[in-house]
């Protein structure tokens, strides 16, 4: 155990290949060296949450199984965004002691971990993501549920979108590349029950949307930005849209509407969205409508934003601004005495 320093190591010594998401806010492939950097705190990881770095493992050993194995895993970083070596050397050593430096455990055939503080249980939504997420990583079919999902959304009408597995939504989304999925969900989105409208953008925020089909979801939103539930489903399913300029002006036009005051849209604009806050204006009017909001909530929500390292410097840069409004200069000195 001594001369093995990062999980990465770990799993290579095991003999194991590896697939690394970041999953602190959405899910997000991360390349084998990027997660190196990042577990040794080489680099400050780029989505923390909670002062945490939130990774999805799926590891396998082709020559001894079949099987594939998943940790997900949360280390705790520093005031500068770096995961804590103690951290990740305790997270080391009990993976150590459950299964030695072989995974091959004769008493835990599963690589199961026992309950510790660096080990989390995604939701039901994002599992039936990270899932089909790995589908695609590891070229294996989509699971059975696709089916159901691609039947209701075509002929919805008399049918229960309850019966439909989380699973067959997730894979549906995962699908829009591989399949004709993206104009069969332009065709008939519409045409939906609205709560399994609100399942699809969820599943729809863990992948890169097309410029079509986010004008699409930007159009209907703009149609009623007072419809809230719609609304915050709409902002969560662009998160990683590849349509930049177009999420970029409707992220603006939420900011200048009274939805764009609403805490949970500013707190998922924080969530989904922080690259935006690097535009000025988006910047200005962000702060401007959340200094608005209860004192606390700013403290939080500035508090969060200010440990991405992709948007730190700007959000520093606040601090500093010389026409501060009394309420925020006010929000400002609640942070400082955090």
């Amino acid at each position: 155990m001594s001369h093995i320093n990062t999980i990465s190591e770990f799993l290579l010594q095991a003999g194991t290949q590896c697939h690394v998401f970041d999953m602190a806010r959405g899910i997000v492939n991360i390349n084998a060296q990027d997660f190196l950097n990042i577990e040794s705190a080489q680099v400050p990881a780029p989505r923390p949450r909670q002062q945490h770095a939130w990774f999805g493992v799926l590891f396998f050993n082709k020559l001894a199984s079949a099987e594939h194995y998943i940790w997900f895993i949360k280390l705790p970083l520093d005031e500068k965004g770096l995961i804590i070596e103690a951290g990740r050397q305790q997270f080391l050593q009990i993976v150590v002691e459950a299964l030695g430096e072989s995974l091959n455990n004769k008493d835990n055939p599963n690589n199961q971990l026992p309950e510790n503080p660096f080990t989390f249980i995604p939701g039901q939504q994002q599992l039936a993501d990270f899932n089909s997420l790995c589908k695609i990583r590891l070229g294996l079919p989509f699971s059975k549920h696709l089916a159901s999902a691609v039947n209701f959304i075509e002929y919805s009408e008399h049918k229960d979108w309850k019966n439909i597995p989380l699973q067959g939504i997730a894979d549906f989304c995962a699908s829009l590349n591989t399949l004709n999925s993206e104009q069969l969900l332009l065709t008939n989105f519409a045409n939906l029950p609205p709560q399994m409208q609100v399942a699809l953008c969820a599943s729809l925020e863990n992948h890169q949307l097309s410029l079509q089909l986010s004008k699409f979801l930007i159009d209907r939103a703009l149609q009623d930005l007072n419809d809230q539930e719609q609304l915050q489903s709409i902002i969560r399913a662009l998160s990683q849209s590849q349509a930049s300029e177009l999420v970029q002006g409707f992220v603006y036009s939420i900011l200048q509407s009274t939805s764009g005051k609403n805490p949970t849209i500013l707190m998922l604009i924080a969530a989904r969205h922080w690259k935006r806050l690097t535009v000025p204006d988006i910047l200005a009017k962000y702060i401007d409508n959340l200094a608005e909001s209860d004192t606390n909530y700013f403290v939080g929500l500035y508090s969060d934003l200010v440990q991405i390292p992709e948007i730190r410097q700007y959000m520093l840069a606040v601090l500093r601004w010389t026409n501060k409004s009394v309420r925020l200069t006010k929000a400002i000195g609640k942070v400082f005495e955090q």
